[in-house]
């Protein structure tokens, strides 16, 4: 597993802060089955265990049985002839798959997917959750949908849930709830944060819900450069763009890190 310090942001620790940090940029559409998210950048693991805690405010209702339907595309694992399947992975790493649709699609649970993601580097992941078992015809109608370049959430009423992941970096995150994008949002503020101070990402609260959607509800997009965050002795002021094309425009809004408290405080 990757050391905690060691987040998404960090891109050549031997430069000076500011530049060695990426930016944060992230993309939130309203859409026909709820709502989509692109955020960058986010590890597979941090992006997959933010989506995952059932103890978040929004899972306030008991949820039944969930699944994952899983693909990776992955550069690392070989066998014999040059490829290794989603399936002999699992076999290797004595993960049991609940059902196997093909050898490179199979239905896990969150523990064998955790496993999975924190072994094996992928190029690509991709990860549908759904309330309920899966059948092959409801597999078949989730294919169809993405070949034909819409959501899996489109043909499966059950599926709550669709993240990807490419280059453990960008993320795509497909909800029926807003709620879920918020808080992956407000969760990369506290891997942010860990890398401006090179400190364990357990030492930060992520930002509230409303904290984030007051800032996305003004143009839809944020972007967090490192140059416009300033490290005061008690606080840390995150500057943020909510312009959309952030990358090129200075920051207008921010904001606040109290670092006694451990709390996020925003200026409108």
């Amino acid at each position: 597993m990757k050391p905690t310090i060691s987040n998404a942001f960090n891109r050549n620790p031997r430069k000076s802060l500011a530049s060695s940090l990426a930016p944060m940029q992230a993309d939130l559409r309203e859409t026909d089955f709820g709502w989509s998210l692109e955020l960058s950048p986010m590890y597979a693991a941090d992006a997959f265990n933010a989506v995952s805690d059932v103890s978040a405010p929004e899972f306030s209702e008991p949820l039944g049985d969930r699944t994952l339907l899983v693909q990776i595309d992955q550069n690392a694992w070989r066998d014999a002839e040059g490829h290794a399947s989603l399936q002999s992975i699992a076999d290797r790493l004595s993960i049991p798959a609940l059902e196997r649709f093909s050898a490179d699609q199979l239905l896990l649970d969150e523990a064998g997917l955790r496993q999975l993601i924190n072994t094996c580097s992928c190029t690509r992941l991709l990860a549908v959750r759904v309330e309920g078992p899966l059948e092959q015809g409801d597999v078949k109608a989730m294919n169809g949908a993405m070949d034909a370049g819409k959501s899996p959430l489109f043909a499966e009423l059950r599926a709550e849930m669709a993240l990807e992941v490419s280059n453990d970096r960008s993320v795509v995150l497909h909800v029926r709830d807003k709620q879920l994008a918020l808080r992956l949002v407000a969760e990369n503020f506290r891997h942010y944060l860990a890398a401006v101070r090179n400190r364990s990402v357990t030492e930060f609260a992520s930002p509230e819900a409303w904290q984030i959607e007051r800032l996305l509800s003004l143009s839809g997009s944020l972007t967090v450069r490192p140059i416009e965050t300033e490290m005061f002795s008690t606080s840390i002021d995150v500057g943020i763009s909510t312009n959309t094309d952030g990358d090129t425009k200075p920051a207008n809004r921010s904001l606040i890190y109290d670092i006694p408290s451990n709390s996020w405080h925003d200026e409108p």
